[in-house]
Order: structure tokens, then C-alpha cells, then sequence
């Protein structure tokens, strides 16, 4: 993969409809650190005890299973088409707030059903609403941290602060009766507050007609994007099974509630570090390099996850797995707005 880990000062071919001055593009970029603080919060709220929860009501772990690969199957088309829209039409802030606030009425839902249909149908519906919302905020915050000369890291991080903070203060409260809180949580946090935040955050548009096809065909004819691509694909693969079990993995190896918190809190924190220096510990690492450092510290986490019989090990492996995520993260996100044709960045970021 080509270019080296660092901030793009690229210009886009086509000339942005924005203008806002630079205090107003800073403004947005506070917008968009606070869009990043709420959404990951809300995403602690659920995942990491959302297979708890379906053990709770007494699903075997086929069903299980099969509720978690929900996600990646529509996430397959949901991403696409969502990017597809908002660059198309350049309506991306309302598709944003669009797919948050029905994401955030959508998991309520979860609380109205017990069985494994009607539970298959909100992930679905959940899925194809939720799964777009990071891609559309990573478009946007590329462009503008290319305008302002900040990085993609220092927004980002944000998120993960976020993220830490709300599962260690779950972890903590709730217990095995009321997981019922997380819902509530996840639902305000998105279909209000990010709603709220997601039409007014600053996002580009472009003059002249945007050919989505001549876009990706462009796409297409770049080699070492398709490989990207690929990597991605397989990447995805092992995450879903880490987000989807390590709660109950960490229940079966005799961890709490509070430990599940714990571990994806630990995950969180070590990823802080890797957005906020990466931009500058990796700047003169290539894209590619990074990413296979980052996939090689993955498959010997997730070894070190299989065999640890202890539920305080599986934290600290917890905590290597948000170095590599951190490292391997920061990177393709940069190469894949660096790598995207004028007007489609919310496509390219949407497609990994």
C-alpha cells in the first residue's frame, strides 16, 4: 500500500461547496470530537453485553451465533448503499442524522421481544441503520482535519474515551437483571444527542455532478486499494468473533458483568495512545507495513484469548487487541480517504 502514515494536505480536484472560515471548520471539528465521544458510548453501551443479554433470555449459543453474524451480512450491503446515497446526492449530514436517530429508536426494540425471529429482525433493522454511521463521520472528519491541519487520531480518540468511560461505569452498575439500562442508553444517546450533533457537523460538498460508477471504477483500477480491501474482509471476519464472545468467554472462564466492562474498557484505553502519537511515532511507516504489523499482533491476541484459562488474563490480552486495533485503524482510515476520488469519500470509507 502506498504513501506513509501521515496527515494528508491533499486538495480535492473538484472545488468544495463550504464556506465556513477556519474558526468555523475548527468549530466543526469540536462537533465532530463530541459526535465520536457520544457514538462510541453508546456503542459501549450495548456490545459488549448484548450476548449476555441473549444468554439471559435463554438462547442456545447457535442462535447466539447466528444473531452476531447479523452485523458483517448487512453491514455488507447497508455501508455501500448509504455512502452511495450521501455521495450521490451530497446529503450526508442528513443521512447521518437520518441513520442515527433510527438506529437509536430501533434498539429499543430489543426490549419489546424474546425470541430468536423477532430478535434476528431488530439486529437486522439495527444493522442496516447503525453500521453506516462510522464511515459517514470518518468521511467527513478527513476532510476536515485536511483543511486544518490537524489528524484524523486526534478526533478519533475521542471515541475511544468515550467508549472506556461508559463500559467501566456499566461494568460497575449493572448486573445480570437489569442489562435492560444499556438499551435505554444506547437508544438516547443515539437517536438524540448524536442526531442533534450529526446536523451540525460541517461536511463538504462538491460542485459539479458526482459520477458514482466513474468513481468506482476508479476505485477498482487501483490495485493496491482492491488488496486493502481484501485485508479488511479477512480482518472482519476475526474481529466479529471477538466483539460478538468475548463476554461470554469471559462468563465462561467464571469473570462478572463488572469484568466484561473491565476488559472492553482495558481495550479502549490502549487504543488512546495509538490515535493520539500514531500520527507521529508512524510517520514514516508505509500504510501496508502498518497494517501488517497490526494484523500479526491480532492473530497472536486472539491465540493468547483462546488459551488463557483466567478471566484477569483475558483483560490483558483485552488491552493488546486495542493496540492493534488502534494502530491498524488510524491507518486504513487515512489511506482510504487519501485514497478516494473527489467526492466519494464517504464510499471509500464506507467500503472498508
Amino acid at each position: 500500500m502506498p504513501v506513509i502514515y501521515r496527515q494528508s494536505r491533499l486538495v480535492p480536484a473538484l472545488a468544495p461547496r463550504f464556506g465556513a472560515g477556519g474558526g468555523d471548520l475548527r468549530r466543526g471539528l469540536f462537533v465532530a470530537k463530541l459526535f465520536y465521544f457520544f457514538y462510541f458510548a453508546a456503542i459501549g453501551c450495548l456490545t459488549p453485553f448484548l450476548n449476555v443479554y441473549f444468554a439471559r433470555l435463554g438462547l442456545t449459543g447457535a442462535q447466539i451465533g447466528w444473531l452476531s453474524s447479523v452485523a458483517p451480512l448487512i453491514a455488507l450491503t447497508a455501508n455501500p448503499f448509504w455512502g452511495a446515497v450521501s455521495d450521490r446526492w451530497q446529503v450526508h449530514r442528513w443521512v447521518l442524522a437520518l441513520c442515527a436517530f433510527g438506529a437509536g429508536l430501533i434498539s429499543l426494540l430489543y426490549l419489546a421481544v424474546d425470541s430468536f425471529w423477532p430478535l434476528m429482525a431488530v439486529g437486522v433493522a439495527l444493522t442496516f441503520f447503525r453500521t453506516p454511521i462510522g464511515s459517514l463521520v470518518d468521511s467527513a472528519v478527513i476532510d476536515l482535519v485536511r483543511r486544518v491541519g490537524s489528524s484524523y487520531g486526534h478526533q478519533r480518540m475521542w471515541g475511544s474515551l468515550g467508549f472506556v468511560l461508559v463500559t467501566l461505569v456499566l461494568g460497575r452498575l449493572i448486573g445480570a437483571d437489569d442489562l435492560q439500562i444499556a438499551f435505554w442508553l444506547h437508544g438516547l444517546l443515539l437517536a438524540v444527542v448524536c442526531t442533534g450533533l450529526g446536523l451540525r457537523l460541517p461536511i463538504a460538498g462538491q460542485d459539479g455532478r458526482i459520477s458514482l460508477l466513474a468513481g468506482l471504477r476508479r476505485l477498482a483500477a487501483q490495485r493496491s486499494y482492491m488488496t486493502f480491501l481484501g485485508a479488511m474482509a479477512l480482518l472482519g471476519m476475526g474481529t466479529s468473533s471477538y466483539v460478538n464472545f468475548l463476554g461470554l468467554h469471559m462468563l465462561e472462564l467464571g469473570g462478572s458483568e463488572a469484568m466484561i466492562g473491565l476488559a472492553w474498557a482495558v481495550n479502549g484505553m490502549a487504543e488512546f495512545p495509538m490515535m493520539l502519537f500514531g500520527g507521529h511515532w508512524f510517520a514514516r511507516v508505509p500504510h501496508g507495513r502498518l497494517i501488517q504489523f497490526g494484523f500479526a499482533g491480532y492473530a497472536l491476541v486472539w491465540v493468547l484469548m483462546a488459551l488463557v484459562t483466567e478471566p484477569l488474563a483475558l483483560v490483558v490480552c483485552s488491552a493488546l487487541n486495542g493496540v492493534c486495533y488502534g494502530t491498524v485503524w488510524v491507518a486504513a482510515v487515512t489511506y482510504a480517504g487519501e485514497s478516494a476520488p473527489p467526492g466519494l469519500s464517504a464510499t471509500a470509507q464506507a467500503l472498508i
